[in-house]
């Protein structure tokens, strides 16, 4: 169904001076695609142009490396300074939908920075104003000033505001019988959102920065690197939905082609290759703080401390994968024989030949369709551990003197419970084996339960803790059955060469990848190209 003909019908019926106002709430119910400009109107086949972006801020100049980044994502970028504001810089806004070169089928997106962002807001948070609906997103960063937050945008633009913790001034317009009246302008106080991402409770998606205006700018003294990486994920994610650009396949081949060259091929040019040029990129291995700070550095680690310092032995299963417009995290089990030097993961320890088994954690970060930065996160203790370089039993006598009889660690069980599960029912099970009182109170409920198999009668008030007996060990369905810890703490070469095969051949939705030089088509697809 044709939505636009019906809305053209209804306001050729109605006087002028109702014209728009049923047509925008019949737009507003429509469940459908609104109108030809919508992106579900073309199929994802069809040929398109490059997005069109304007960016617009109070200078005459801005901050060429956040014009960089959009037009490497593939988008063509214009800048649109302000000027004076006012009636002016309106006249701009609607010059836009008018364009020539916007085709009938095509959209733009704004992104406004300050009290442009202000403008925009106020500008298109009327249906009106977003004339044929050629605006398909706007992106607002710390702007001084805000629709009322109780109030959504219309439904033909995707909006996204980013603020700063402090005050804004909140725009609220008088109604009379449906006429917006008088604007009135009060302060309101932005707080830190919901939990740990500032996630504000607003009509249209909104967050919240510990941070200054000027954030998100590089060349602002105001720029923070944290806040303004993650407002630009979310920017970005905004902008690609909108345009139907986002696509998870080509980013997961390109991590996919990373892994191949590192562990598989063991290609230093490969490896490089999928690396974005545009902007420095950087590898950290967080526990050993080893990896490179740009494409030189890079390089040099993996041809010198990376490709040839894995053994044969190394197994990596994909245990899960989350994939975002621009990033990929995988959970992986990790395991292999410390044979052989591994200067990334332990630096200067001669080869121990023992088994290690570990989970690790890799976040990928994409720009203009490749690797930006990577980080590596692992339980650094778990490996020292498994290698014989910490024994849990060896406490400090200082931590001894306050009542520490263990160090808070364990070795392979971590990853064995994650692989295989605690017991058959359960995956990744957690047994709060440290947790002293947790210990206690299973004790009180085992013994509990037994006393009234036997008959005895126990009275709900009484104290049961004071005169339990100490439980017996109990053996972990991880645990190893020759005598040796289930952490792996001291093992032999025979017990350590153990891994749980049977446990890894019942896995249907893992991926496995044997990091080997032999690799066959089993082991891992190979990437497209």
């Amino acid at each position: 169904m044709d939505v636009n003909g019906v809305a053209n019908l209804v306001q050729a019926a109605l006087p002028n001076e109702s014209k728009n106002k049923n047509v925008a709430v019949l737009k507003d119910n429509w469940t459908g695609p609104m109108n030809h400009n919508d992106p579900g109107f073309l199929s994802d086949d069809f040929p398109r142009n490059p997005p069109k972006l304007y960016i617009t801020a109070e200078f005459d100049e801005f901050d060429p490396q956040t014009l960089a980044q959009w037009r490497n994502e593939g988008f063509n970028v214009t800048y649109l300074p302000m000027g004076d504001g006012g009636e002016a810089y309106l006249r701009k806004l609607r010059f836009l939908h008018h364009k020539k070169d916007l085709g009938p089928c095509e959209t733009f997106g704004i992104i406004a920075y300050g009290d442009a962002a202000s403008l925009c807001l106020e500008q298109y948070h009327v249906l009106d104003n977003n004339a044929g609906m050629k605006l398909g997103c706007l992106i607002a960063y710390y702007p001084s000033r805000i629709p009322d937050p109780g109030t959504r945008f219309p439904s033909s633009v995707r909006v996204l505001v980013h603020l700063t913790v402090g005050d804004v001034g909140v725009v609220k317009h008088s109604q009379m019988v449906g006429i917006q009246g008088k604007k009135r302008v009060t302060k309101r106080n932005v707080d830190r959102g919901l939990g740990v991402g500032g996630t504000l409770q607003m009509g249209y998606p909104a967050y919240s920065y510990d941070a200054e205006p000027g954030f998100a700018e590089h060349d602002m003294d105001e720029y923070d690197p944290i806040c303004a990486e993650l407002a630009w994920s979310r920017s970005i994610a905004t902008a690609r939905r909108t345009f139907r650009v986002d696509s998870p396949s080509r980013v997961e081949v390109m991590v996919e082609s990373n892994s191949h060259s590192k562990f598989l091929t063991r290609n230093v040019q490969q490896i490089m290759s999928t690396y974005t040029t545009h902007m420095p990129p950087h590898v950290t291995h967080v526990p050993t703080l080893t990896g490179g700070i740009d494409a030189e550095d890079l390089e040099d680690f993996y041809d010198q401390y990376f490709v040839n310092s894995n053994p044969e032995s190394m197994d990596i299963t994909l245990l899960s994968r989350t994939i975002g417009v621009d990033r990929v995290v995988d959970e992986m089990y990790v395991s292999f024989k410390h044979t052989q030097d591994m200067p990334w993961i332990l630096p200067g320890v001669a080869p121990t030949n023992k088994r290690v088994e570990i989970m690790m954690v890799s976040i990928v970060t994409l720009r203009g369709g490749k690797l930006y930065h990577e980080h590596v996160y692992w339980d650094q203790a778990s490996v020292l551990v498994q290698v014989g370089l910490l024994d849990p039993k060896l406490v400090p006598q200082t931590a001894q003197e306050k009542g520490v009889k263990r160090l808070p660690v364990v070795g392979r069980r971590a990853a064995r419970r994650m692989f295989s599960g605690g017991s058959d029912d359960e995956d990744g099970a957690a047994d709060n084996r440290l947790i002293a009182a947790w210990e206690d109170d299973a004790e009180s409920e085992m013994e509990f339960k037994d006393k009234m198999e036997e008959g005895v009668k126990v009275n709900a008030g009484s104290e049961q803790k004071s005169k339990l007996a100490e439980r017996p060990k109990r053996l972990g369905k991880d645990s190893e059955q020759n005598g040796t810890t289930e952490d792996g703490a001291s093992e032999s070469t025979e017990s350590t060469d153990k891994l749980p095969s049977s446990e890894s051949a019942k896995r249907t939705n893992g991926k496995k990848t044997k990091a080997s030089k032999a690799a066959t088509v089993e082991d891992v697809a190979s990437p497209a190209g």
